[in-house]
């Protein structure tokens, strides 16, 4: 099931009211619509991270009454990267009232678990708040946590508040900031700077797609089956693609988490119902390669994919049914999961 998959609201909610520990046990993670609720009451798990950035390691000391965000976020989640601009627009805000954010990084894939890769995104995003480092999950399992994002706030006396899922409901989460500081209600809000562009909630918006063997099979059409190994592909024309559909076209090399372009002319094809894409690519060796994007029949242009990030390949296009063709120029793309926006 994929992880940012759209769940139905009251589901969520049923959920938050048995516990997330329990519900955490047989489950995958995912990442859901903008959905809020009731905080459990309990204390907060400590921190056992791995190792932290923008900060000395924190205690429990260090949070006793403070008021506490908790963010788990991976950074190439697109849609932990558009909640980023709030989240760093709050700390800006009431730190000085005494709000505390950690952005407890809980990596999907192996190259996040990185710490190097980690610190560049921090740099790049613009996190000036406190990161702790999940690399193995164990924050993540201590909160029964399953989604990216999530947000879990505390209040003074450090028991849980509310819970978000996530993106959506901005107001709403600073709202309570705001109550469980103390905040005068006629004080200036925090300031957003920009977001990246998202989902305007249409239904038929596709979802998350994953390119390896692992979770990558279920919409994939090429001639022969998404299985580990090198393989030549022979991909069907886009019109007998639906929305959702991948398919490789020419030597690749399936991996669980990827799909890696194997020689030259190689080639991956989507067809999706949206308006913007996105895909979380690598290469090999580390040395940038070139990627050619087509979307219908347009004009292509370049991505060129050097460090293994979240790269947007199409925007501000009319939302609606397209054919997206991806051809490195080299062999050793590294090709994990595209997502959708508006």
């Amino acid at each position: 099931m994929s992880r940012r998959g759209y769940l139905l609201i009251a589901v969520v909610l049923v959920i938050v009211s048995i516990g997330a520990v329990a519900f955490a046990a047989g489950t995958s993670p995912k990442s859901v619509g903008k959905t809020s609720a009731a905080g459990s009451g309990d204390q907060a798990p400590a921190l056992a991270a791995a190792g932290w950035i923008n900060t000395a390691p924190l205690t429990a000391a260090d949070l006793k009454g403070k008021v506490v965000l908790y963010d788990f976020w991976t950074y190439s989640c697109v849609n932990c990267v558009r909640t980023i601009p709030y989240i760093r627009s709050w700390y800006d805000a009431y730190k000085g009232d005494g709000l505390v954010i950690v952005g407890v990084h809980s990596p999907e894939f192996q190259f996040e678990k990185v710490h190097s890769n980690v610190q560049a995104a921090v740099k790049r995003l613009g996190v000036n708040y406190p990161v702790a480092l999940d690399d193995n999950m164990r924050i993540w399992t201590a909160f029964g946590n399953q989604y990216w994002p999530a947000d879990y706030l505390y209040g003074r006396d450090g028991r849980q508040a509310s819970v978000h899922f996530g993106e959506g409901d901005y107001t709403q989460t600073e709202n309570e900031i705001r109550k469980l500081l103390g905040v005068p209600a006629g004080a200036p809000r925090a300031t957003v700077g920009h977001a990246m562009g998202g989902s305007d909630g249409t239904a038929n918006i596709t979802a998350e797609t994953y390119n390896g063997s692992d979770r990558g099979g279920q919409a994939f059409v090429s001639s022969q089956p998404l299985v580990p190994g090198t393989t030549n592909f022979t991909a069907p024309a886009a019109s007998m693609m639906n929305p959702g559909d991948h398919a490789l076209s020419g030597r690749w090399t399936v991996a669980p988490e990827y799909v890696q372009s194997a020689a030259p002319g190689a080639s991956l094809v989507l067809r999706y119902y949206a308006g913007g894409a996105n895909l979380v690519m690598a290469t090999a060796d580390g040395k940038p390669i070139d990627v050619q994007v087509k979307v219908d029949d347009r004009a292509p242009t370049t991505v060129r994919v050097g460090s293994s990030d979240l790269y947007n390949l199409v925007q501000d296009r009319t939302e609606g049914e397209h054919t997206l063709t991806l051809t490195p120029a080299a062999p050793g793309l590294q090709a994990y999961a595209f997502t959708f926006g508006g």
